[in-house]
């Protein structure tokens, strides 16, 4: 399972930044600076299962100022850019991102990945907020204030808590491309990912089955004793258990063939320097 993950930036100012998860959460690609007309041979290259765009696939209805995602997203304390009608998106330069955006999902359309509306996202092109996904797996806002470098850091946690190693994530778009394609193998895992919004306006999909109703609030400092009332699997699939559990029922296993796989690469690792004289 792979799920390839878009970061959407301005045509001829960044383009496309692009990074590949497989469903043990390694990068298995990263590319920057990739432009909308090479999407097709990267999705045919890396055939993933799902492909996550950091945008809107579309303008709002004729008249509207905003999205209905964008607005539940908002009752639940995640803000978001509104996404204009196509009369106030096409004639002003800032949206160049959203433009550059719907031309990823047209590209991903025709490399045979229909834009998602509702079901399985499998095969399918999602719209992902990276704020969103990144505030869902933490289970709070990031801390109020925060310029790109901490912005970075902050997101790069999030991943690395949800085992994600981000070694090759050198900025912050492929950061977000990461969480992107998280998001992707997470709703791919959890089958029903919650998306709000309306398909023809476009759903934006989020890393779980469920949000809370009273929204989220600023994350602060772990100080308090006080115990959770849901935590999440220890097997890094995002998903929210009961307390008392460490894992959802056969979580176990797949966090073991995890580890088996990671002791491994390390044997494998340890003989080569071993052969090589460099130990």
């Amino acid at each position: 399972m792979r799920s390839l993950g878009v970061d959407v930036g301005g045509e001829h100012r960044k383009d496309l930044d692009v990074v590949v998860l497989d469903d043990d959460r390694q990068v298995r690609a990263v590319g920057s600076r990739v432009p909308v007309n090479r999407l097709g041979a990267l999705l045919a290259d890396h055939r993933p299962d799902v492909v996550c765009i950091d945008s809107p696939p579309a303008w709002a209805p004729a008249g509207a100022r905003s999205r209905l995602a964008e607005r539940e997203l908002k009752l639940l304390g995640i803000q978001a850019y509104y996404t204009p009608d196509e009369a106030a998106g096409e004639g002003s330069a800032f949206y160049d991102w959203m433009r550059n955006g719907m031309a990823a999902f047209r590209a991903a359309e025709r490399a045979g990945f229909e834009r998602y509306r509702a079901g399985s996202i499998e095969g399918r092109a999602i719209e992902v907020f990276p704020h969103a996904s990144a505030t869902v797996l933490a289970r709070c806002l990031a801390p109020a204030g925060q310029r790109a470098s901490a912005k970075r850091t902050w997101r790069a946690s999030v991943l690395t808590a949800h085992h994600v190693p981000i070694q090759q994530l050198r900025t912050l778009d492929q950061v977000d491309a990461a969480l992107c394609a998280l998001t992707g193998i997470i709703a791919l895992e959890t089958g029903d990912p919650f998306a709000p919004g309306a398909p023809h306006e476009g759903r934006i999909v989020l890393p779980a089955r469920v949000v809370p109703a009273a929204g989220y609030r600023r994350c602060v400092p772990p100080t308090t004793s006080a115990p959770l009332l849901i935590t999440v699997c220890a097997c890094g699939c995002g998903t929210e258990i009961r307390p008392g559990r460490e894992f959802r029922p056969g979580h176990d296993r797949k966090l073991m063939v995890q580890l088996e796989r990671a002791v491994a690469e390390g044997e494998r690792a340890r003989a080569e320097l071993e052969r090589r004289g460099w130990t």
